[in-house]
């Protein structure tokens, strides 16, 4: 391994760890909405539009960040994201409960929430300079961490709030600068964006080029399937099921393990199996697997084993629209485009389980589980007819160096 090698994988690294903690943020809230409504003597339903509320402007707001820091190589933005996005956990100090509180806890994770918003896109940018370095398995190593942070902090809030109470939630915030640490001692600097609609070939990169506008609409069907899990999941085995608090934050965090190395081990396999074929196959596999495990969930604690098993096959869906948009036809910039199909899909996805919150005080949450099984479906659907003629890989130019 040369030097230049070793030097952008400890970046890697250092990405890794602030999208891992920053996303850690936005995953503790929804496992202790039960906990959390009857301390605060609030309903289910406004609980969930807080959830959602943070998930909203950590994604729109992707798509600034995307469009105003595409000059600046210094990695001060990421240190402050991650900062800002440790505010979420202070929600369990509020001194006030009923409405009061919803308009404080909004007014927090919202803030939180851009913070979020502020580590992806500079992320994503960060990774497109690691030109030593597969995008595959960049992309997949950056997202990945995102999403065990995000499944960690189920287990994490649900554990601490089981055995210590909801304030010891709040000393997790000392992640946050744990984490903006190594940004500076990996001397990381962001390659700088361009005026230009097209990517260069990263020489180790064999990725198709696609339509962009589909492949925004099935990364939003995969982030709305991945939202709904997360929001509601750990709610219902704990509040309709009747499993412990812990073991409901458990199986989500089982979920985002399987997830993290089922990602790894596409992407690794990625240029020999094709990024589009993974991406059909981990779409389609999601509404059998998923509508299995919801019919055995209720019956058996082993059904989280399979939880498990069902993420490493289908969690790559979205890992991969990333790795697509990289080179997808568009007339948007590098920034740009990562930012509406990171922040835009995920952003669409709070909206609509914003809509979906009233309902499960009516219908319950198990139904509107299965929505998860039909986004799948209709994802695997338009993948495989909108990318049908797509050729497996652009034509190789090797770019210049980037340190």
């Amino acid at each position: 391994m040369t030097s230049l090698q070793r030097k952008q994988w400890g970046q890697l690294l250092s990405l890794t760890l602030v999208h891992g903690v920053s996303d850690t943020y936005v995953g503790l809230i929804a496992p202790i909405l039960v906990p959390l409504a009857d301390h605060y003597q609030v309903s289910l339903p406004s609980l969930i539009f807080i959830t959602t509320l943070m998930a909203f402007s950590a994604n729109v707001f992707q798509i600034l960040f995307g469009h105003l820091r595409s000059r600046y190589g210094a990695p001060h933005l990421l240190c402050g994201g991650v900062l800002t996005a440790g505010l979420a956990v202070l929600i369990v100090l509020l001194p006030c409960t009923g409405p009061i509180s919803i308009a404080w806890m909004s007014l927090m994770v919202f803030i939180a929430g851009i913070g979020v918003a502020a580590v992806h896109p500079e992320g994503f940018r960060a990774i497109h300079g690691l030109t030593e370095i597969p995008a595959a398995l960049t992309t997949s190593i950056f997202m990945v961490s995102g999403f065990l942070g995000f499944a960690a902090g189920a287990l994490l809030a649900s554990t601490i709030t089981q055995f210590f109470g909801l304030h010891a939630i709040a000393w997790l915030y000392l992640m946050a600068p744990l984490a903006a640490v190594p940004l500076y001692l990996t001397r990381l600097r962001l390659p700088l964006d361009t005026d230009t609609h097209t990517t260069p070939q990263n020489k180790n990169d064999t990725i198709p080029s696609v339509p962009y506008l589909p492949l925004f609409v099935v990364a939003s069907l995969v982030a709305f399937c991945s939202q709904t899990q997360a929001t509601l999941l750990p709610s219902y085995l704990h509040k309709e099921v009747g499993y412990s608090l812990w073991f409901s934050g458990l199986s989500f965090t089982l979920f985002g393990i399987g997830g993290g190395i089922g990602s790894i081990t596409w992407s690794a396999l990625a240029n020999r199996i094709g990024h589009l074929n993974i991406l059909k196959a981990a779409t389609l596999l999601g509404a059998p697997m998923t509508l299995l495990y919801l019919l055995w969930a209720p019956h058996s604690a082993w059904a989280a084993a399979f939880l498990m098993l069902t993420a490493f096959f289908i969690y790559a869906s979205f890992p991969f629209c990333m790795t697509l948009a990289r080179y997808a036809h568009s007339s948007l910039r590098f920034g740009q485009r990562m930012g509406f199909i990171s922040g835009g899909s995920w952003g669409i996805a709070a909206v609509l389980l914003w809509c979906l919150g009233p309902l499960t005080t009516k219908i319950g949450i198990g139904p509107l589980l299965h929505l998860i099984w039909v986004g799948y479906a209709l994802a695997a659907i338009i993948a495989f007819i909108a990318f049908r003629r797509v050729k497996t890989a652009p034509s190789q130019t090797p770019p210049e160096p980037v340190s």
